[in-house]
């Protein structure tokens, strides 16, 4: 991660001009100790912004972090595991070196940049009265006092706040999303991200479906119009915008076994207060 030195001695991320930067994951805070500075003088960003290059080309930067609709030019793929592999064995706890501090993900143990999120969502009374959707995702390794998960009450408003029922499949869809929007994985050193998921319609659907659909104008075979049009739109975006970035997305198919923790965590966001508008998570150094 690019970095400058201030005049008083201090680090900085060269894109945003912070000591500690959630979104290019780096915290040069423990250079400070050893600092002769006074603590009523508070650092600055914009004191120093003629020294740093600002990016115009940063996966989240603020002007360019609104949900946007993809147009399909850039569609993920199906990963593709040994036959005997597990998620387990394929891709352990690890530790990536290059964010600062350092970061612990779920690895490739053949490959350092490239790493995994388990996903999952969930509806209770799913098709029934009184649906109640939550979806999950799973970034990291269980450990003490750190942040590994991020889960929510399935909103009633989409990205691009229409109205929208309450289903496992929105769910699904949305937690893709928020890891997606959660963090500057790219800043960490990955350069491919698999998302494992149990969800043959996210799969399929992200891999095969969605290309179909959009050569007949959001329209399945059927001629009826594509459900939960206004998510795969989110999702296409995001797919460009990591694309822009030297980001790959994939997607693994996993038995529903192999991702318990992310279901019982959908399962608990369901069953969580209303929320009516998108919202999004942004994880600062976790």
């Amino acid at each position: 991660m690019e970095h400058i030195e201030l005049d008083d001695g201090r680090l900085v991320c060269s894109s945003h001009g912070l000591v500690i930067c959630g979104r290019c994951c780096v915290d040069y805070s423990f250079m400070d100790n050893g600092s002769e500075n006074s603590d009523d003088e508070p650092y600055q960003p914009a004191n120093v912004s003629s020294r740093l290059k600002l990016s115009q080309n940063n996966a989240f930067n603020e002007l360019d972090f609104s949900p946007r609709k993809g147009t399909g030019k850039v569609l993920p793929t199906v990963f593709m595991p040994p036959s005997s592999a597990t998620t387990h064995t394929l891709f352990p706890a690890g530790t990536s070196l290059r964010a600062i501090p350092e970061v612990t993900r779920f690895i490739h143990h053949d490959d350092p940049r490239t790493f995994l999120i388990y996903t999952d969502g969930a509806c209770l009374n799913n098709g029934q009265e009184n649906p109640r959707a939550g979806w999950a995702f799973v970034f990291r390794p269980r450990q003490s006092n750190a942040t590994t998960y991020v889960a929510g009450r399935l909103e009633n408003k989409g990205p691009f706040g229409d109205e929208q029922s309450q289903t496992s499949n929105r769910a699904e869809l949305r937690a893709i999303i928020g890891a997606l929007r959660f963090r500057n994985w790219n800043g960490e050193g990955f350069t491919r991200l698999v998302f494992a998921t149990d969800s043959e319609y996210v799969v399929k659907g992200a891999t095969a479906w969605v290309s179909g659909w959009l050569r007949k104008g959001w329209k399945t075979s059927s001629g009826d119009r594509v459900k939960n049009r206004d998510l795969w739109e989110a999702l296409l975006g995001e797919l460009e915008r990591w694309n822009v970035h030297g980001m790959r997305i994939q997607f693994w198919k996993i038995p529903r076994e192999w991702n318990i923790e992310a279901d019982e965590l959908a399962k608990e966001a369901a069953r969580g207060t209303n929320n009516d508008e998108f919202t999004q998570p942004l994880g600062v150094l976790c």
